[in-house]
C-alpha cells in the first residue's frame, strides 16, 4: 500500500485529491468530515482547492491516472465497499456532483 506521499510533496499529481479525500474519507475522519465535504461540493464552496479537486477528479474518473502511483487512491481512502478504484471513484462523483453527468473519456 502507497504511504500518504501526497502529503509531503504537494505538487506530486493528484496531491490535491488525494489530500482532500484523505482528510474527509478516510475512515479515521469520515464520519465526522464526509458530510462537510458532500456540502462545499454540491454548493460549490471551497474556492480554489475544491475546484482543483474536482478537476482531478473528473481526471480520474475519465482514466487519467498518470503520475499516480498505484494504491494511492486506496491508502488515501482505505475504502471497504468497492474492489476497485474507479467503483469508488464514480460512486464518490455521484455522491459530490448529483446534478452533473459522471465524465467519460473524450467527452
Amino acid at each position: 500500500m502507497a504511504r500518504s506521499y501526497w502529503l509531503e510533496d504537494d505538487s506530486v499529481p493528484f496531491a490535491t485529491f488525494l489530500g482532500v479525500i484523505q482528510t474527509y474519507y478516510h475512515p479515521e475522519a469520515r464520519n465526522d468530515n464526509f458530510d462537510e465535504l458532500v456540502e462545499w461540493a454540491r454548493a460549490g464552496r471551497g474556492g480554489e482547492e475544491m475546484a482543483t479537486f474536482k478537476e482531478e477528479l473528473s481526471r480520474l474518473v475519465q482514466g487519467d491516472r498518470e503520475g499516480l502511483r498505484p494504491g494511492a487512491i486506496e491508502a488515501a481512502t482505505e475504502y471497504d465497499d468497492w474492489n476497485t478504484d474507479e467503483g469508488f471513484l464514480n460512486w464518490l462523483w455521484q455522491e459530490l456532483y448529483p446534478d452533473e453527468p459522471v465524465p467519460r473519456p473524450g467527452a
